[in-house]
């Protein structure tokens, strides 16, 4: 028996807040769902994102993304090798799972998008109103210690208690203003 984990990818536009408002995937990984793992991964796969809002003759270095959906389908990609291990669930699934990952893109204009990651592992759905939004890097550290938050009392705990710093700003290009600069 596997240890299961669910990746979750929304896009939040104003003070939209439901659950289930928009979802783009529910992503289901049948083992290896731990920090350690599956969470690890899925860090380093949003730290090596870029995304754009349109593509040009000349796009950015590392993995371009023409936006969530992009974002979203790619990852999909990489992660999906061959039958079993990852399914699609319907987007309005319970999120109770050992280990759920909540990717959220928050649209925050002129900056661009904001990527940032909550996770909880209890396979309780209400765990997600305790757990705080990271960053996609502080993600990827909590997630290679295992979980472990620091915290200034020298205790650890097994789930993120706050955010360490500002969540990040996606790194984006908009091609179409870019072009009108250039021609």
């Amino acid at each position: 028996m596997g240890t299961g984990g669910l990746v979750v990818f929304r896009s939040v536009r104003g003070d939209q807040k439901s659950v289930h408002a928009g979802v783009y995937a529910c992503i289901y990984f049948h083992c290896d769902g731990y920090w350690t793992s599956l969470g690890v991964r899925l860090g380093e796969f949003l730290e090596s994102c870029v995304l754009v809002n349109g593509l040009g003759p000349s796009n950015p270095a590392g993995r371009v993304c023409n936006g969530f959906g992009c974002l979203v389908a790619q990852f999909i990609a990489e992660f999906k090798g061959g039958p079993g291990h990852l399914y699609l669930f319907p987007t309005e699934r319970a999120l109770d799972m050992e280990f759920v990952y909540v990717v959220e893109c928050q649209e925050a204009p002129p900056a661009g998008p904001v990527l940032s990651v909550k996770t909880w592992s209890s396979g309780k759905p209400e765990d997600e109103h305790g757990a705080k939004f990271m960053s996609p890097s502080d993600f990827r550290a909590f997630c290679e210690r295992g979980g472990d938050d620091e915290d200034a009392a020298g205790e650890e705990s097994s789930a993120p208690k706050e955010t360490r710093g500002e969540p990040e700003t996606v790194k984006t290009v908009d091609t179409c203003e870019a072009q009108a600069e250039q021609g």
